[in-house]
């Protein structure tokens, strides 16, 4: 059987009446202790808005040689680069992420020349720009659209303020709690956290970005904790 979150208060004060009756019996303790533990659980919970976007895509070209392939790869890359950076984008927010050169091969798996690509990691940090940013570097050359993530700039902020939330609630609840049981609220003896949620990255769905801004939605993540909260009474 489940006891109420309550219970080691209500025992605690059970004991104590016994106490009493035994003192009063048959010569036991004259006075008996007043002073307990009451634990509370509470949660709280916060939606996110996301004001990072991490932007995956790259470049594939071909040629005969693999220093020809290299070179066109270079020119393609260095065009996507250059067409972020005049939108903002900084070079340190500009991250290769997969650079690849390597042979091909036809249907008779013979070879037929050589391959190259490059993917890169674009940091966008005003999220409504992402689909700007997308469509900038899809029109300078770039072929290739993996995905976009979503995430905080800091991580913690939301679950930080999920947190105060449930404090707040847990020790509303532990007061409304000791005014039942007629005892005077003490203070935080412990507090645990559990079920803890954290922000991390929303990835989006694959999308073909055409020439003009495609639409990208950040959308918003749901940050849940749930604190254990053990206060002293008398």
């Amino acid at each position: 059987m489940q006891w109420p979150r309550w219970s080691e208060a209500v025992l605690a004060l059970v004991a104590l009446l016994a106490a009493g009756l035994i003192g009063f019996g048959v010569g036991g303790a004259k006075t008996a202790p007043t002073t307990g533990r009451l634990t509370v659980t509470a949660s709280g919970t916060l939606q996110v808005t996301p004001n990072v976007a991490q932007v995956n895509l790259g470049t594939s070209v071909q040629a005969s040689t693999a220093q020809g392939a290299l070179a066109k790869l270079t020119v393609a890359s260095a065009a996507i680069v250059t067409a972020v950076e005049k939108d903002g984008i900084s070079a340190k927010d500009i991250q290769t992420s997969n650079l690849n050169v390597g042979q091909r091969y036809d249907n008779q798996n013979q070879p037929s020349g050589y391959q190259a690509n490059e993917q890169f990691n674009i940091t966008v940090r005003k999220v409504s720009d992402a689909g700007k940013v997308a469509s900038l570097a899809m029109a300078a050359g770039a072929n290739q659209f993996n995905n976009v993530s979503y995430s905080e700039l800091d991580p913690n902020a939301g679950t930080r303020q999920a947190v105060q939330q449930a404090l707040q609630a847990a020790k509303k609840q532990a007061k409304a709690e000791a005014s039942q049981l007629g005892v005077t609220l003490g203070k935080v003896v412990s507090v645990s956290l559990q079920n803890q949620a954290a922000p991390g990255p929303i990835f989006a769905a694959r999308a073909a970005v055409q020439a003009s801004p495609a639409i990208l939605e950040p959308g918003t993540q749901i940050v849940t904790v749930q604190v254990h909260v053990t206060y002293s009474y008398q």
